[in-house]
């Protein structure tokens, strides 16, 4: 890494350009979240009743049990796994030249995953569920939100390049790019592992 550092200079700006190259394809992946959370939110309420009821349970005693009668997973390891992994489902799919999609597919499906815990969590425990969301999902998600979104309009914009570069030769200018790409989603990693720590805080308060 420290070699790596030495033989590219990278100023913030740089690193910060492959996120917002294109404002078109930055309001693209916010278009792609907000369709997955309105999709989630959709998928809660026409969920069957017996599936919505069992769901419900479990969220119910996820809340009010003693922590120490069930056996859930650490919070921090779990949440952290769960979201590198989808952070390098973007990354990866950004360096294919055909495969960058795939980074919006992922960012929707994040968004889906937070409407239908939302909407469950609101129809579950009605009033207190506003409580609930406030202290167990808005602030880490105020972090993790803005991560998945640079990263998918990173991904789709390093994408976008490199299928240019390939009709353009240009070694050099891919290669300062792919530099900074790479030093992105490295900060993208550290802000997650910021918001999963502060989630790990909030755990045992909801709890």
């Amino acid at each position: 890494m420290k070699k790596f550092l030495r033989n590219h200079s990278y100023t913030l700006s740089q690193v910060a350009a492959v996120a917002f190259a294109s404002k078109k394809v930055f309001l693209i992946s916010v278009f792609f979240f907000l369709t997955g959370i309105s999709t989630g939110i959709f998928l809660e309420l026409t969920m069957a009743a017996d599936e919505k009821s069992s769901l419900a349970g479990y969220l119910q005693q996820y809340l009010y049990m003693d922590s120490g009668s069930v056996d859930y997973p650490n919070p921090f390891l779990s949440s952290l796994t769960s979201n590198l992994l989808l952070l390098l489902i973007i990354f990866l799919a950004g360096l294919s030249a055909l495969g960058f999609p795939a980074a919006l597919a992922a960012l929707t499906y994040k968004g889906m995953a937070l409407g239908f815990c939302t909407g469950l969590i609101v129809e579950t425990l009605k009033d207190k569920g506003i409580l609930v969301i406030l202290t167990s999902l808005v602030p880490q998600n105020l972090i993790l939100i803005p991560v998945f979104i640079l990263a998918s309009a990173a991904a789709v914009n390093y994408g976008l390049f490199s299928l240019r570069s390939r009709r353009m030769p240009t070694k050099k200018n891919l290669k300062d790019v792919s530099g900074s790409y790479i030093l992105l989603m490295l900060f993208l990693c550290l802000a997650i592992g910021l918001a999963c720590g502060l989630e790990a805080i909030l755990y045992p308060i909801v709890l």
